[in-house]
């Protein structure tokens, strides 16, 4: 198994569905936030960065790999939760694209807005949402005996829909009552052997809509690319 670095910010957005991968996986890396890695403060060495965004992956430390869907890819052929047959992957990686899309809308309201802006932000975000949503019920209802969205076990897809489907609960905890299949989802995909453990484990997530913070090592700090 090659040496593997994820590094990335603050915030709770596009590592989590790698880390989730490598927790489910049981495969070994190590967490880095940019100013770590780069021994610089993001906003100095930002230019000088290949595409001047995280997250990145250190492979063996030689192989620098950006933009999270090309990293999320190279996990899922790394810890085999791609399928072979390349019709199916088809379907799994349009459904991992979906997923993304959601980033754009959720990061900023989630992990950065607060007060007037982010009660704004959220209840147009609550009506965006909804036809993705609308959509990710759509296909798991079309497979209703099995717990994921391409059968018994996870494929990447199954790790980015969770990702931001979780996420999405902090503007409403009853945001799913209207998606039972995709609830159900979520319940079977937090059962998960080492998913469960990584959502005990890490960083807590707190003051959303008014002071965003993880709390990292018990020290809740600000969400963002500066260290504090």
């Amino acid at each position: 198994m090659p040496n593997l670095r994820l590094v990335y910010f603050k915030m709770r957005a596009l590592a989590e569905a790698p880390q989730l991968m490598l927790h489910y996986s049981g495969t070994p890396y190590s967490y880095e936030m940019g100013w770590d890695y780069f021994s610089r403060p993001w906003n100095e060495v930002k230019s000088s960065v290949l595409y001047r965004q995280l997250p990145l992956l250190v492979v063996n430390e030689s192989t620098e790999i950006f933009q999270s869907g090309a990293i999320t890819r190279y996990l899922a052929e790394l810890t085999g939760l791609k399928p072979d047959d390349a019709l199916l992957l088809a379907e799994v990686d349009a459904l991992y694209e979906a997923s993304q899309e959601l980033f754009r809308p959720l990061n900023p309201t989630i992990n950065f807005a607060v007060g007037e802006e982010f009660l704004s932000m959220r209840s147009k975000l609550i009506e965006q949402l909804a036809p993705r949503f609308e959509d990710f019920e759509q296909i798991l209802e079309s497979k209703p005996t099995t717990p994921f969205f391409f059968g018994d076990n996870p494929f990447y897809c199954d790790f980015g829909v969770f990702h931001h489907v979780n996420l999405a609960l902090y503007l409403d905890e009853n945001l799913l009552d209207p998606y039972p299949f995709l609830s159900e989802f979520l319940s079977n995909f937090e059962r998960l052997d080492g998913v469960k453990e990584y959502l005990d484990s890490r960083p807590e997530l707190i003051g959303v809509g008014s002071e965003p913070q993880l709390v990292i090592d018990g020290v809740a700090k600000s969400t963002g690319i500066v260290n504090d």
